[in-house]
C-alpha cells in the first residue's frame, strides 16, 4: 500500500483534491447551459467516482512492500 510520508507529498495530494472539487461546479454549470439534464451529469460523476475508486484501490493498494496487500484484505472480509 502506498503511504504519503512527507508533508510536501500530503500537501500536493490535498491541492489536487481541492482543484478537482473546485472545478466540479463550473463543469456542471457549463453542461447545464448546453442543455444537458443535471441527472445525467450526476450519474456520470458517480460512475466515474466508483471506477476511479476501484482502479486506485487495485493499483495503489498493491504498490509497495507493505503486507498484507489489498486483494488479501478483501479475501479476509467475512
Amino acid at each position: 500500500m502506498y503511504m504519503v510520508e512527507s508533508k510536501a507529498g500530503a500537501i500536493v495530494c490535498m491541492l489536487f483534491s481541492l482543484f478537482f472539487l473546485g472545478t466540479w461546479p463550473a463543469i456542471m454549470t457549463l453542461l447545464e447551459r448546453r442543455g444537458r439534464p443535471p441527472q445525467h451529469t450526476y450519474l456520470d460523476y458517480t460512475m466515474t467516482n466508483l471506477l476511479a475508486a476501484i482502479i486506485i484501490a487495485f493499483t495503489l493498494g498493491e504498490f509497495g512492500d507493505a503486507r498484507p496487500n489489498f486483494v488479501y484484505q478483501l479475501t479476509e472480509l467475512k
